[in-house]
């Protein structure tokens, strides 16, 4: 993995896929970590912080298929959080951020078989309230993502935007999306179809969405969020979105 080169196409596009980064047995033991976490949580009636899929049927009850994200999987894992802050991680983020990084979370979405709701366009800075937004997410996909599956689809060059207006989206694990429809002449769409332990890397202010999954398969991610020492969060504005907030 040369990251001189994902530093210089992620400063180019926004965005950039590290192939193959998480090798297969450290695919395998950080999958059955999430799904032990997930499991755990489940059984022990509930974590503020996780949300089910609101199309599961009532019958099939609070199971780990039914959950679409959980938020800061590292309080629930010592395991997740030394990834978090793994040398691995962190050189990346390094690289690309051009700043030393700061460790803020990570993230768990799914999307189960037959799901047919969508993340609208939306910028993570419009929740981070980083400036200036040297911040970025290292999405580990868990699952194959081919284009049926509705994967993360960025907008290239869209990073080099300011924070555009977004508005209340009523999806459940995004809740603010966009309040016009992006410029896709000048930023065009680009689907990230990726394997099982590849890493795509966003820009906090890349334009960004995800689909519906059309496929019989989960399409898993998980979320490592960072941004540089240099970036100060609005932590007044970070609090009056918390509390407004419907996830």
């Amino acid at each position: 993995m040369n990251l001189e080169n994902l530093a210089e196409e992620f400063r180019a596009n926004g965005f950039v896929v590290a192939r193959g980064m998480f090798e297969a047995d450290l695919l395998q033991d950080v999958t059955a970590e999430v799904e032990r976490v997930v499991d755990a949580v489940i059984a022990s009636g509930g974590y503020d912080r996780m949300y089910f899929d609101d199309e599961a049927e009532l019958s099939s009850g609070r199971t780990a298929s039914a959950v679409r994200c959980v938020f800061r999987m590292q309080d629930l894992s010592d395991f997740l959080r030394n990834l978090l802050e793994s040398p691995t991680l962190n050189d990346l983020a390094r690289t690309l951020l051009g700043d030393e990084p700061v460790a803020d979370g990570i993230q768990y979405i799914d999307k189960p078989p037959g799901s047919s709701y969508e993340f609208p366009y939306h910028q993570d800075n419009a929740y981070m309230f980083h400036e200036p937004p040297l911040a970025l997410v290292a999405t580990l996909a868990l699952d194959e993502q081919p284009a049926e599956s509705g994967p993360i689809s960025c907008l290239r060059g869209s990073h080099v935007l300011e924070v555009l207006p977004h508005a209340p989206s009523g999806v459940l694990g995004a809740s603010r999306g966009l309040a016009s429809p992006p410029d896709t002449a000048t930023f065009p769409e680009v689907a990230m179809e990726v394997e099982a332990g590849d890493v795509l890397i966003h820009h906090a202010n890349v334009i960004h969405r995800t689909g519906p999954n059309r496929t019989a398969s989960h399409r898993r991610n998980l979320g490592f969020i960072y941004h540089g020492a240099g970036a100060v969060q609005d932590l007044q504005a970070l609090d009056d979105y918390e509390k407004q907030v419907t996830w």
